[in-house]
């Protein structure tokens, strides 16, 4: 079975430490790290809402209402990685690449600059 998730959330993922928008989210956000981290899942790359954005309060049905925003860092994201939307890899191939092409390589500020959560992750890098 395959998980859907937003190409940026490779990077979310990495450096989640429990802020959010509401205890929900957190408490939602922490299961699915923990699934991806333990089960290894095969992915699925999707434009549209996911299963992080399932307990987000900017869900709207099957976009996100700041798509405008995280669609750009999306793209991004598939294009240093060379993948697409509706591609499937394993989540643990998914991570590295992101970590190792962008996180490693000191580019998580030209695609994150407009995240209200940069300043945790660059702490972080």
């Amino acid at each position: 079975m395959s998980v859907l998730l937003r190409p940026h959330h490779a990077l979310c993922i990495r450096f989640f430490e429990g802020y959010g928008y509401d205890p929900d989210f957190v408490r939602h956000m922490n299961d699915v790290i923990t699934m991806l981290q333990h089960d290894d899942p095969t992915v699925t790359l999707t434009g549209g809402c996911d299963c992080i954005c399932e307990a987000c309060p900017n869900n709207a049905g099957v976009i996100c209402a700041k798509d405008y925003k995280v669609r750009a860092i999306d793209d991004r994201v598939m294009n240093v990685l060379g993948c697409h939307i509706g591609d499937e890899l394993l989540w643990s191939k998914l991570y590295e690449q992101a970590n190792e092409m962008i996180v490693k390589s000191g580019r998580l500020k030209d695609f994150c600059r407009k995240c209200q959560w940069l300043y945790i992750c660059e702490k972080k890098v």
